[in-house]
Formats: structure tokens, sequence, C-alpha cells
């Protein structure tokens, strides 16, 4: 899918939330072994994992690796190293090998945990509040997972969200044309500023004296729209007060031995791409926002019924 950084900048008011899939760690229920749905794969005392369940964790982990079958073995939880050969980075849950690796890594876990509760370190007071945590993080995916469902967008809306928001907040913005250069001394960016005053090319000098990565293109920069987490305060502050054609004065970067001179070259009003070219992406946006306002519903809709008190004062 074509990426429009554009897009992102215009809805950085738009929260992104991406609902995980639960993952069914297997069958347990005080002591007595569950019947599995399908044939067992594996049974550790009451605890047994079915071939369905095996196969619906190893397709909900490919998704969350954005369809990737070959995952770090870090992404399989904290105690994966523990139990996998170091030489191993990656497993391929795609394969035979790769399945028999994940299976042998839930067994061991799971006889690790039935060890943990017949020592009864379970009832100590931490941890029994780490599983009380991990509890809340599974049954709040649950919720919202239930709740998101129903989340859904039509053509219409994306039609009106395009030529509402995406269009007329693209079109206010400005974009500008920036080259700049980098040196590493305050006295060599005064030298150089002294020869743009007096007429030099401002890419030619940044082509041959530049350390910036931009240099090699002659500082060009492109065209920017404002993004805080690009580059840095000053440099915004410099380059959103100039006008076309206009050089700055030197300035330093906050945390490094850079000196910066910028120059805006054009500035010109955004230019929306046609709504077919970017359908997809404000599809994506457009469910983002509507998922976002449900959980704040959501949210505001049990705190009506719950009584909540937060003393944010006591914070430290």
């Amino acid at each position: 899918m074509k990426k429009i950084g554009t897009i992102i900048t215009v809805f950085l008011l738009i929260l992104s939330f991406t609902a995980c899939d639960k993952f069914s760690f297997g069958s347990k229920d005080n002591g007595k072994t569950d019947k599995p749905k399908g044939p067992y794969l594996a049974r550790v005392n009451g605890w047994s994992i079915s071939r369905n369940e095996f196969n619906r964790q190893i397709e909900a982990i490919i998704k969350a690796n954005e369809g990737n079958s070959a995952v770090s073995v870090s992404a399989l939880g904290l105690l994966a190293r523990t139990f996998v050969p170091p030489y191993i980075e990656e497993i391929d849950l795609g394969s035979l090998e790769g399945k028999q690796l994940y299976l042998n890594l839930m067994v061991n876990l799971e006889l690790l945990a039935q060890e943990a509760e017949t020592r009864g370190l379970h009832k100590d007071s931490d941890i029994a509040k780490d599983i009380r945590r991990s509890k809340v993080e599974i049954l709040d995916f649950a919720l919202l997972n239930d709740v998101l469902k129903s989340v859904t967008v039509t053509p219409l809306e994306i039609e009106e969200f395009y030529e509402n928001e995406y269009k007329r907040t693209l079109e206010s913005i400005d974009q500008r044309k920036v080259r700049e250069i980098v040196v590493a001394s305050e006295s060599e960016a005064t030298g150089i500023l002294v020869e743009l005053l007096q007429g030099s090319d401002f890419s030619r000098i940044a082509s041959s004296r530049s350390i910036g990565e931009s240099g090699k293109k002659g500082g060009d920069l492109g065209y920017v729209v404002y993004q805080p987490t690009r580059k840095f305060k000053r440099f915004w502050e410099a380059v959103l007060v100039l006008d076309e054609g206009q050089v700055s004065s030197i300035f330093k970067h906050p945390e490094k031995k850079e000196y910066y001179i910028v120059k805006v070259e054009d500035i010109k009003k955004g230019e929306p791409e046609s709504l077919s070219e970017i359908y997809d992406q404000l599809d994506f946006l457009l469910k983002q926002k509507k998922s976002v306002e449900a959980i704040d519903n959501l949210i505001i809709g049990i705190k009506s019924k719950i009584e909540v008190e937060i003393k944010s004062d006591l914070l430290e």
C-alpha cells in the first residue's frame, strides 16, 4: 500500500488504536482436563492444547507479524529465549519444524507454571497482582474486540471524509520547499552566510560543504510540512517564518555540534491526491477514528455506572 506522509501529518489529532487478538493458551479447569475441541496436541496434567486452538494461535501470531510467518524469538514471550537455542533468531511458524519448536515452548512454559502453583508461588501478593494485571489486559482486549467488531465504514463516509476533512485541511496547509546547509562550527557557518548574502549559490555550497545527509542533493529537503517529530524545534522556528526566497540566520542543533542555515525556495498550498489514489488509506484512518470514538464512549458509559476516584495530586 502506498504510504502518504502528508495524510498522517494532517491527522495527527487522530489517535491510533489497534485491537490485538486474544491468544488462547490452552484449557484447564481446577485440575480437571477439559475435553479439547478436536485432537489435542499436548497435555500436561489438567492442561491441554487442541490442534484447532494451536492453529488459531499460529494464525494470530503471523497476522500480528504483518503476515510474515518468520517470527523473532523475542516476539514469542519473555521466556522464549530461555527454551530456544541461541543460534535461532527466528522461528518459521509456517513450517513443521517451527510449529514443533513453538509447541515445545508452550509445554515448557506450562510445566513451569504448574510447578510454580504447586509451590504456592501464585499466592504471593506481588505475583498475584501481576497475574491480576495480565488478566485485566486479556479481558480488556476481549471487550474492545467485541466493541470494535461493529465499527464499519461506508463508501459514502469515506467520500465525505475526503471532501470535508482531508481535502480541506490539506489545502489550508503551506508546503515549503526547503534547502539546508549543515556544518560543524559556528565560524564556518558564519563564513558561508556571508557568501550567501553576497550572492553565492545555496545548493552549490550545500553540495560541497554541508555535512548533512541532504548535502548529496544540494541540501534539498523537498516540500515539507510542519512535523514536530521531524527535525527539531529551532529548525521549524526558522523555516516557518521565512518568505519565499529568504535565507535564515545561523542556528544550532540543540544536542549536536551542528550549525544550520536554511532557505525557503517556494511556498505552495497542499495538493490533495485523488480519492481513488488514497481510498484505502482514508478507509484505514476513518476506521481508526471511529474506533477511538467507540472506545471513548464505552469508557464514558462505564464511568457513569461505577464510582471512580483518581487522586492525581498525589503523583510525584
